[in-house]
């Protein structure tokens, strides 16, 4: 029976990931990605049933487009794919529980979420604030949930206004845009204090490896510009689901007699 609720489990998140990569796609575009229909980006054919199938269209049209023969970006089944672990990995660790699909649903938002940012710069209030809510559905009920949620916002958007005011002041020109500081507040509030930490460290490691490599291939002079949310994104994904169990064995190096 348990291989059966995590088949399904799977195939919910593949599908959803599909879901996520028509709204990383049309939203910051300013389209529908409920009215209209699927086409291709290339030739605008409108796109059949067998088209639409997570994976297997990709894998059966062998990345292409059967109208107009233009490759298929490996962001679709990529995104399909990292959809469908996520939700996997959330069955794993909270069981078939009624949290199972506030999870699930929060990190496929933030799927969306990091294409977007990375593309255009932008974290969209349309997916943030309906996030942010996902948080509060999963946390308040909890005894101590209310202080773990505002512990957690007031670290997650309190450290990165911080950030924001104290790099405008210094250079006199924005570093960091308000889409990051509300995405801190979808993240923070689920994750705590701690975890929200643990985030924003993960990203910044990530950040500095990012921008080192740029720097070695010397692009951007220096200048080039870091979608954080990109970063913020999947380090409070693994965080969730990871954070704790990482954040008790480094406590434990030091701790171990």
């Amino acid at each position: 029976m348990t291989g059966v609720v995590l088949a399904l489990v799977a195939v919910t998140g593949v599908v959803m990931g599909s879901a996520m990569s028509a709204v990383a796609w049309r939203l910051p575009r300013g389209r529908s990605w409920v009215r209209e229909r699927s086409a291709c980006p290339s030739c605008a054919a409108t796109l059949g049933p067998a088209d639409l199938v997570p994976l297997a269209s990709y894998l059966m049209s062998r990345g292409h487009c059967r109208h107009c023969g233009h490759p298929i970006g490996w962001r679709y089944p990529a995104t399909e794919l990292l959809c469908g672990l996520w939700a996997v990995l959330v069955f794993a660790k909270v069981g078939l529980s009624p949290v199972l699909p506030l999870v699930a649903l929060w990190g496929f938002l933030l799927v969306a979420l990091m294409w977007i940012d990375l593309d255009f710069q932008l974290l969209p209030d349309a997916l943030t604030f309906p996030g942010t809510l996902l948080a509060l559905a999963v946390t308040l009920p909890y005894r101590g949930g209310p202080l773990h949620a505002l512990l957690g916002l007031v670290t997650g958007s309190g450290v990165l206004w911080l950030l924001a005011w104290g790099y405008l002041a210094l250079r006199k020109t924005e570093g960091m845009g308000g889409g990051d500081i509300k995405l801190a507040a979808m993240f923070g509030i689920l994750l705590g204090w701690e975890m929200t930490l643990m985030t924003l460290f993960l990203a910044a490691l990530a950040g500095s490896i990012w921008g080192a490599v740029l720097m070695i291939r010397r692009q951007g002079g220096g200048q080039t510009a870091l979608p954080f949310g990109t970063l913020l994104c999947p380090a409070a994904m693994l965080a969730y689901l990871w954070g704790n169990d990482w954040l008790r064995g480094y406590v434990g190096i030091f701790t171990a007699r």
